[in-house]
């Protein structure tokens, strides 16, 4: 009997509008300075789909994007070796392959789930991912610790292949939570992230290290340490650890970034709504994790820092290529914005 195909459809997730405070400026009032109180637009995620179709004795090949010489030399060592041979169904992710751990959590693991829920369908219950030799230690172990098989090369794999096709890569973030719930909440994920949070702290506050960091953290950290919070750094913690912590927290104050990729894994617990106040450098803002917020009913509120003069002339240009070409530098948050976003919750 031929494969079936399986198309997962997912449809646009419309948000209701949020908060966003900013640095207390003269902006609003020319004779008495205001934190800026700005309410934010509805938006939504893209619509698009997902499908899925076996292919038997198939051959996938990688060509890292690299300089022209070192593609060249790739090629000449792609073709001399000799293709990986599996028995098992595998799908190869090396293409976009996550740069880091919420890259990893909202486009690679859902698509891994999906495929492992067709093949089940298809009476096939193993399959491989494949990704390239370059993929970080820690995402390896996200994807190890959910469960999966992993091979990291860049030589050519020859079997039964998963082929997936997803439209755009953000189509797929209007079903996060959902994909998760229904394929980990029966899953021992569960059991595994509440012993790893055992003596983890609740309320907790995730800075940075080397990029985008607050020029004035000390100050932040003293304010937060005085309502409850704990500063920590994800990369202190293993892939278990961080799941474990964002998971099951029940206040978070956190820079925007990476460290925050877990949140949709709260899908797999019945626990009560957290807060979420995300710090952003006014050169990188983006809706991700708010929708996220939305999707697993929690409450968010954003904080923007301060905005420095190079800044000025991009915010109203808007250029694509060069919108956020300083969104890894440090940056300055008003505290009156931030006690103002905390006392909203």
């Amino acid at each position: 009997m031929p494969n079936q195909k399986q198309t997962w459809n997912f449809s646009e997730y419309k948000i209701d509008r949020d908060w966003l405070y900013a640095p207390r400026t003269y902006l609003v009032d020319s004779f008495e300075p205001f934190v800026e109180e700005i309410y934010l637009p509805e938006v939504a995620t893209k619509p698009g789909r997902l499908q899925f179709e076996l292919q038997e004795k198939s051959q996938a090949c990688f060509l890292p994007v690299q300089t022209k010489l070192r593609k060249i030399k790739n090629l000449f060592l792609k073709n001399a070796s000799k293709p990986l041979n599996l028995e098992k169904v595998f799908i190869d992710l090396r293409q976009h392959y996550p740069s880091n751990l919420a890259h990893a959590i909202t486009i690679h693991l859902p698509i891994a789930l999906c495929a492992k829920e067709y093949l089940h369908s298809e009476n096939k219950n193993e399959i491989i991912l494949i990704f390239p030799a370059t993929l970080p230690k820690h995402i390896r172990s996200l994807f190890e610790t959910i469960g999966f098989e992993i091979v990291c090369t860049d030589t050519a794999i020859k079997g039964t292949q998963c082929i997936y096709d997803l439209e755009s890569l953000i189509c797929i973030r209007s079903a996060l939570p959902e994909i998760i719930k229904s394929t980990l909440f029966q899953s021992d994920l569960r059991n595994k992230l509440i012993q790893a949070h055992q003596g983890l702290p609740k309320n907790i506050f995730i800075s940075r290290r080397d990029t985008r960091k607050l020029i004035n953290e000390r100050e932040v950290e003293a304010f937060l340490v005085k309502k409850g919070y704990e500063k920590i750094y994800m990369e202190d913690y293993s892939v278990l650890q961080q799941l474990a912590i964002v998971s099951l927290a029940e206040k978070i104050v956190a820079i925007h970034g990476a460290a925050l990729g877990p949140l949709i894994f709260r899908g797999v617990f019945d626990i009560k709504p957290l807060k979420l106040v995300e710090i952003f450098s006014p050169a990188h803002m983006t809706n991700v994790y708010r929708i996220v917020m939305h999707q697993i009913n929690g409450s968010w509120i954003g904080v923007r820092g301060k905005v420095w003069p190079k800044l000025i002339k991009q915010a109203y240009e808007c250029e694509e290529t060069k919108v956020r070409q300083y969104s890894l530098e440090n940056f300055e948050i008003c505290l009156e914005s931030l006690e103002k976003a905390i006392h909203a919750q």
